[in-house]
Parts: structure tokens; C-alpha cells; sequence
């Protein structure tokens, strides 16, 4: 009878040890294994000495930047998971130490404009054509389309006019034609590209709202949209925005392509 109690309680003990080792190799199993590789991801976190902050306009570098493993509930949306996809960014936005960089934060798609550039609007009655597909960060090419000149307008110009103020001699422009073409830029053939790979900051609609394919954002493939494309907001060099201002005050027309 001993004998066989003695073997019960080998047994459980037995038991008991071997359901004790696979609680403790399941809880190191987690913590070491499954939470750091399988519930987490690896993101960019923001460094800064002294566990201060970067200022917003900053340009980030890799002493600015390490990876990190965050679990994935605590991952925001639109997070950042490569060094190389924010070095030599500029921070949109002050950020302190360990701060989880998205793509909202930094300026990933370039559209903060550099010291030499700005944020031309296009106005509504200058466009020719617009894709209505087009959305903030696309890449356009800018065609000129020959329009009505207020310049000629304003002087009441005409084809028909300008052919009957000749010279005695015939064939020639008047004074006044020839002054009249010396105030506006020179003349450009129709629908040749003007600008190539321009930068869309923002589409806005009639009501200045952003356009964007659902309430969500650019998230279904531009099948549906918030609103009409009215007029974009593009990123040009400061030398460009004022020959592109010089050709819609002589009555050019723009034809805005969507290529990327």
C-alpha cells in the first residue's frame, strides 16, 4: 500500500515540475520571443541629447534617428519604418525624445517649400484643363495654352486691328504694336510642356476644402473624391512662380497633367 502511495506521489510531483517548467518556458517564450518579434514592429524614434526637443524645420540626420520594437497597438498610423526614408527630412513639427515618427510629422513627400521656393495657388479662371483625379502630392507637368490677353484686351486689341495698323510702306507694325509686344513676355508655342515634375501641395475645392478621395483620406484609389478639383497649390522655384505669373497675365491658359 506504501508502495503504491509512493508512486502516486512521484507521479504528481512529476507532473507538477513539468507543468511548473512549461509555465516558466511559456512566460519567457513571450516576453523574449513572441511579444518582441510577433505583437511588436519595428519603427523610427526620434533621439535628441539631454532629452530635449528638435525644433520644427529641422533637418533630421542620423544622429536624430534610431530604431525601435513597438508593440503594435501603440503604433500609429502612417508610421515611419526605415532610417532612409526620413534622412535629411525637415520635422513639420517640434518633436521630443522618443517620439514615434509618421509621416504627418516629417516632411516626406518634400512639400515644405525650400528657402528659394514658395506655395503658388493657381487661380481657377487660369486653368485650362485639371485632372479631377489629382490629389495633394502628385507630380504634374504644366502645359501653356494660348488664351485671351488682358493686356490686349485692356488697349483694345484685336487680329484684325493689329493687320490694318501698318505703315505707309506696308507690312510693318505700328509703334504701338511693337510696344505692346515689348511689355509682355515673349510669345511661347501652344501646349508645349512649360513646367515638368511640379509638386501638388493641396487640391482644394470652390469651398477651399482639401480633396481628397473619402472622408478617411487618399485611401481607395481615387475612385470617389470629397469634392471638384477647383484649383491646386503647387511647390515651384520662386523664379518659376513669377515667369508662370508673367505668361497668365499675358492670357495663357494652363494645362495641368497629372504624371505621378
Amino acid at each position: 500500500m506504501s508502495t503504491k502511495r509512493g508512486r502516486l506521489l512521484k507521479r504528481n510531483y512529476f507532473f507538477a515540475g513539468l507543468i511548473l517548467l512549461i509555465g516558466f518556458g511559456g512566460l519567457l517564450g513571450y516576453d523574449l520571443y513572441f511579444k518582441p518579434y510577433v505583437l511588436s514592429q519595428t519603427v523610427v524614434k526620434i533621439k535628441v541629447d539631454g532629452g530635449g526637443f528638435l525644433p520644427k524645420n529641422h533637418e533630421l540626420t542620423a544622429e536624430n534617428l534610431y530604431l525601435d520594437s513597438v508593440q503594435t497597438k501603440d503604433i500609429p498610423a502612417g508610421v515611419v519604418r526605415s532610417l532612409e526614408q526620413v534622412d535629411q527630412k525637415i520635422t513639420n513639427v517640434n518633436l521630443t525624445d522618443g517620439s514615434i515618427l509618421t509621416e504627418s510629422l516629417v516632411d516626406v513627400s518634400e512639400l515644405e517649400p525650400q528657402q528659394d521656393e514658395g506655395i503658388f495657388p493657381i487661380p481657377k479662371d487660369a486653368i485650362y484643363a485639371i485632372n479631377g483625379s489629382l490629389r495633394s502630392r502628385d507630380k504634374v507637368d504644366i502645359y501653356l495654352v494660348e488664351g485671351d490677353s488682358p493686356a490686349k484686351e485692356r488697349r483694345g486689341y484685336s487680329p484684325a486691328a493689329a493687320a490694318s495698323v501698318t505703315t505707309s510702306g506696308g507690312g510693318q507694325p505700328s509703334d504701338a504694336s511693337s510696344l505692346l509686344e515689348a511689355e509682355v513676355p515673349p510669345e511661347i508655342p501652344a501646349r508645349k510642356v512649360f513646367l515638368s515634375g511640379v509638386t501638388v501641395n493641396y487640391v482644394r475645392t470652390e469651398d477651399n476644402n482639401d480633396v481628397l478621395d473619402s472622408e478617411n483620406g487618399n485611401n481607395n484609389n481615387r475612385f470617389t473624391s470629397t469634392g471638384k478639383v477647383a484649383a491646386p497649390e503647387l511647390k515651384l522655384k520662386k523664379s518659376d512662380g513669377e515667369l508662370l505669373g508673367a505668361y497668365l497675365e499675358q492670357g495663357k491658359k494652363l494645362w495641368i497633367v497629372r504624371v505621378e
